[in-house]
């Protein structure tokens, strides 16, 4: 089954558009595409079989997983269209291959199409790694093309999920009428603009490979987290509070170099899914909201989220996630170039002084795929540099992760060690 020839066109979204930007901007420098690589650990009652039945008709079933992408015009929207024949990748490894070493060589991109999957036999059972071109899957579509497939390997005479792809928060009206709805991502933008933003990866931008490490809490610990941040966050794990972790543990490494002035600044995702809501997969459904701190304003764990706790107060009640929507709908004509600088923020050339993320409940209503029991599962998305360095946080079935991703060179091992200690310090109350 093929609709290699089927006539459909997908539109970029604004933040596909950013994303588009960061892709060639990493690769421009050497660093590969903005690509993720997603684990799966399952038992041994998965089924080889099984996944590439569900895979070869999720493919057949989303062309744009074959689509070519380009613009009609110069000026015009980027669009995906139909593009070549192929077929998302399917790889049995040999017993004794080393995960990780395979999970960091994925993360570089160095491999073709823009979905695969790689699947690896360890003594507790299987793991499965999924790799992902960030141009065409938040964290959350991943998780969604994830379930398809399993629900496809369950039940093989279902009919697969069609042209699963749409404008993020159902498009944008394209209106100069609604230039003043943009104000509150103009004013957040502004005050921000000539803030010296420090990164770990600093200036300027070189190749290098990407790397991570991966921190594994559970459910008794995961449990004594949600205790000791329940002050914090009314009982439930609030974006404020693990951003502030992530902010402490960037400034502590800062401080070790001598680092004393300027602006930690990072952009948080929204997501544009209806929560609950099947689809769609592709395309990044997402806005974004930016918080900055001065290291100055970086002290203890009450007072950086007490202070990031009102910054997401503020831009939520004067809805800057919607009006930078609208922002970088009417940016998605940029080329490249312009939208590169954009990035930079013209001001001290800096993107941002770090990712970070965290993705929620992972895969919150699937329990086992292709035959396999999850038993466990997170994100591992790749970094530019600048910044340099990300931190990423998920929970399946009461048990967090977090990775901590570094490009070659940004981070010392000691430097990745103080980082742990003050994360775990956080989380825990551990010294």
């Amino acid at each position: 089954m093929s609709l290699a020839g089927h006539r459909w066109s997908a539109p970029l979204g604004g933040c596909d558009c950013y994303l588009l930007a960061l892709d060639d901007y990493m690769r421009r420098a050497g660093q590969g595409g903005h690509v993720g690589v997603t684990f799966l650990e399952l038992d041994s009652g998965f089924s080889m079989e099984k996944l590439r039945g569900a895979v070869e008709k999720f493919s057949a079933a989303q062309p744009i997983l074959r689509g070519r992408l380009r613009r009609r015009w110069p000026g015009g929207v980027p669009r995906w269209g139909p593009g070549r024949e192929g077929s998302v990748a399917v790889v049995a490894h040999d017993i004794g291959t080393d995960v990780m070493g395979l999970a960091t060589k994925l993360l570089q991109g160095e491999w073709t199409g823009r979905l695969r999957f790689d699947v690896l036999s360890v003594e507790e059972g299987v793991i499965v790694l999924m790799s992902w071109n960030h141009l065409l899957f938040d964290a959350r579509g991943v998780e969604l093309a994830l379930a398809e497939v399993a629900r496809l390997a369950k039940h093989p005479s279902a009919a697969p999920e069609r042209d699963s792809w749409v404008l993020p928060f159902g498009g944008v009206k394209k209106s100069f009428a609604r230039w003043g709805q943009v104000r509150p991502f103009l004013d957040r933008y502004w005050a921000l603009r000539d803030s010296r933003v420090v990164s770990l990866g600093g200036l300027p931008a070189r190749a290098g490979r990407v790397n991570f490490d991966l921190w594994h809490f559970d459910r008794d610990q995961t449990e004594a987290m949600r205790q000791r941040a329940a002050p914090f966050t009314a009982g439930i794990f609030a974006l404020p509070y693990f951003l502030a972790v992530t902010m402490r543990a960037h400034a502590a490494v800062l401080r070790e170099r001598g680092v004393a002035e300027g602006a930690l600044e990072c952009a948080i995702a929204v997501q544009g899914r209806k929560r609950g809501g099947r689809g769609p997969i592709f395309q990044n459904q997402v806005s974004q909201l930016f918080f900055s701190l001065s290291l100055a304003e970086v002290k203890l764990l009450d007072e950086t989220v007490g202070a990031l706790q009102r910054q997401f107060s503020s831009m939520t009640r004067a809805k800057c996630d919607a009006a930078f929507v609208l922002m970088i709908d009417w940016m998605r004509r940029l080329p490249a170039p312009l939208y590169r600088r954009f990035l930079r923020r013209e001001a001290s050339g800096q993107i941002a002084s770090f990712y970070h993320a965290h993705t929620g409940n992972f895969l919150p209503d699937l329990e086992d795929f292709c035959g396999g029991r999850i038993r466990n599962g997170w994100h591992v998305p790749s970094v530019s540099q600048p910044p340099g360095t990300g931190l990423f946080f998920s929970e399946y079935n009461g048990m967090l992760t977090a990775s901590l991703v570094w490009r070659e060179g940004v981070l010392t091992a000691e430097e990745r060690a103080l980082m742990r200690v003050v994360v775990r310090n956080d989380l825990l109350g551990e010294m």
